[in-house]
């Protein structure tokens, strides 16, 4: 029987002070094109407010978050799931600071103690941060200006895979070529998910972290065609 696999879509305007017409959540078309080649039925997951009815989580099998600016408490949501339920996620370019950036709340959350639903307190805890908080580092010179149709491979660079990593068995391989398009990257000293790439820059900018076996993230964007596939059938596995 085919996965349903979620596709957590980025928020455009989920402002709530300003015009009720803006609220909106985007889902891109390659990601569901990649869900369905890898054999999966992609079904967008639809926020109320920035956050999901776990009924929806609960619907599917595993979840692919798409790139995007911001974290918002949905985001949030359906890591903590997936890793609490071991549901397979394999998190692109802000999905995949995403990984990091669970913990790293989590850590901080846990250590100074809270009651009450785990996620929505790292969310009051980030949200008391104020916007100067980050949880990413900068990688200049990993962003492409443009990814023009049928020309993505302009927008692409390599990058190694480290041996004994959850990715270098989905690939089966030890350097995988991958559009760039991103402007931030997780920490290259963080020690709370286990760093499967790095940019074969040379540039130390980590290019994915994992954890365990189910939850996968890469910082680059292989939805934007059809050559690592192998990344969106591992959503299919048992």
């Amino acid at each position: 029987m085919s996965k349903i696999i979620g596709i957590v879509p980025k928020g455009t305007e989920v402002d709530l002070s300003v015009s009720n017409m803006n609220d909106s959540y985007l889902i891109g078309n390659n990601y569901v094109k990649r869900v369905l080649e890898a054999g999966c039925i992609p079904v967008g997951l639809a926020p109320v407010d920035q956050w999901l009815p776990e009924e929806e989580l609960d619907l599917c099998d595993g979840f692919v978050v798409q790139g995007g600016k911001h974290f918002f408490p949905y985001h949030f949501q359906v890591i903590h799931h997936a890793v609490t339920k071991g549901k397979r996620y394999l998190g692109i370019c802000m999905g995949a600071q995403l990984i990091h950036a669970y913990f790293e709340l989590k850590k901080q959350v846990e250590a100074r103690g809270y009651e009450g639903d785990l996620v929505r307190a790292m969310c009051a805890y980030l949200d008391a941060q104020g916007p100067e908080f980050v949880l990413e580092v900068k990688a200049p010179g990993h962003r492409a200006t443009s990814m023009p149709r049928g020309e993505e491979d302009t927008a692409k660079h390599d990058v190694d895979v480290l041996p004994g990593t959850l990715l270098r068995r989905v690939l089966g391989r030890d350097r995988m070529r991958i559009a760039s398009f991103h402007s931030w990257a997780i920490p290259p000293d963080q020690d709370l998910a286990t760093v499967n790439a790095w940019s074969a820059k040379g540039d130390g900018v980590v290019e994915g972290v994992e954890i365990g076996d189910h939850i996968l993230g890469v910082q680059g964007h292989p939805e934007v065609d059809g050559l690592l596939p192998e990344l969106f059938q591992f959503l299919a596995q048992e």
